[in-house]
């Protein structure tokens, strides 16, 4: 592999000022448009797949009001919104990098991309950890996390949550270009590069993966006893069950998606990144709204066996009081 196609060590940019120091990642070699063309055309799938989840899902909710959707369903909604922000933000970009052939300029530009890009990522991670708690609660507690009227703590949240811990770090100068977009600049952001991608995504990937594995174990055990019973709290339990399900993709789809960041970030600080897991990185992260098509056509071929039963939105705390209410009856019933 030529050096070229090599991603240089963080250590070896210490004697530069900042990344604009370092030359443009694969310069001169066929790895550069492989890269950006590449990301290029998964950015253009993300924001043609999301854009058309959204015109889908309000067609298929015509004439019901938002806040009437299923949960998973607005979920979907903020995930695509996402989804279209990192889109426009990374494909403008990559796309200014291919026609100049050099980093972003002017600096105060490759600087707002960065700060941009990395509030979306932190904005999604909280989402995914907002999904997961979400469908933990339901399944182990039969409690629904209130998000407030119109999702507003949700909204809330996701906005300005991530922009109160970035934009204090725009004032330490440590967003600008890392080789291969913008994001950490590739020296004065070393540290905060590493908190996010090795530390904060890190601790997010093992929280979601230990909550995503016991939340499905007890849909799996409870899915499978109450196949055996056909009673009317069933019926509701499982109204909860496929909604947590439901809640559970978007963790997998999070985890699939920025895994490969997490490795990406502490190999670089042992070694020279490979060519190809870079490359496949690439392919994995920019992706993004592909996967919310796939949560959305996951969602289509379980539409027959998805409750659409009240006014709407299948509400897991009204599940839960209806549910124990069922078994109340049943009781006084069998004691008579």
């Amino acid at each position: 592999m030529e050096n070229g196609c090599m991603h240089i060590k963080l250590i070896n940019t210490t004697l530069a000022e900042s990344g604009y120091d370092i030359p443009v990642f694969g310069g001169g070699h066929y790895c550069f448009n492989l890269i950006h063309v590449t990301a290029i055309v998964c950015l253009l799938l993300t924001l043609f797949s999301a854009f058309g989840v959204i015109i889908l899902l309000y067609k298929s909710k015509a004439g019901k009001r938002f806040m009437k959707w299923h949960k998973h369903e607005r979920f979907l909604l903020y995930r695509c919104i996402c989804d279209i922000s990192y889109g426009i933000v990374h494909t403008l970009d990559h796309v200014q990098i291919v026609i100049t052939k050099d980093h972003i300029r002017p600096s105060g530009l490759c600087s707002v991309y960065g700060m941009l890009l990395v509030n979306i990522c932190l904005s999604e991670s909280l989402f995914s950890l907002m999904s997961a708690l979400n469908a933990f609660m339901s399944v182990y507690f039969r409690k629904d996390v209130n998000f407030g009227d119109k999702d507003w703590k949700l909204l809330l949240l996701l906005s300005l949550g991530p922009f109160v811990a970035v934009f204090p770090l725009s004032f330490l100068h440590v967003f600008g270009p890392n080789g291969n977009f913008c994001a950490f600049d590739s020296v004065k952001g070393v540290i905060a590069n590493t908190i996010l991608c090795t530390g904060i995504m890190g601790a997010v990937l093992i929280a979601l993966s230990t909550i995503y594995v016991f939340t499905w174990y007890r849909i799996f055990t409870e899915s499978r006893n109450l196949k055996t019973n056909l009673g009317n709290s069933s019926s509701v339990r499982k109204a909860t069950l496929r909604s947590a399900k439901a809640m559970c993709l978007f963790v997998v789809v999070y985890i699939i998606q920025w895994t490969p960041i997490t490795v990406y970030g502490t190999w670089q600080l042992i070694s020279d990144v490979p060519y190809e897991l870079f490359l496949a990185i690439v392919l994995m992260t920019n992706l993004s709204g592909v996967y919310s098509g796939v949560i959305w056509l996951f969602y289509m071929s379980n539409k027959n066996s998805v409750s659409n039963q009240g006014h709407g939105e299948t509400n897991l705390d009204m599940t839960a009081r209806k549910d124990r209410s069922t078994n109340y009856t049943e009781q006084r019933f069998s004691n008579k």
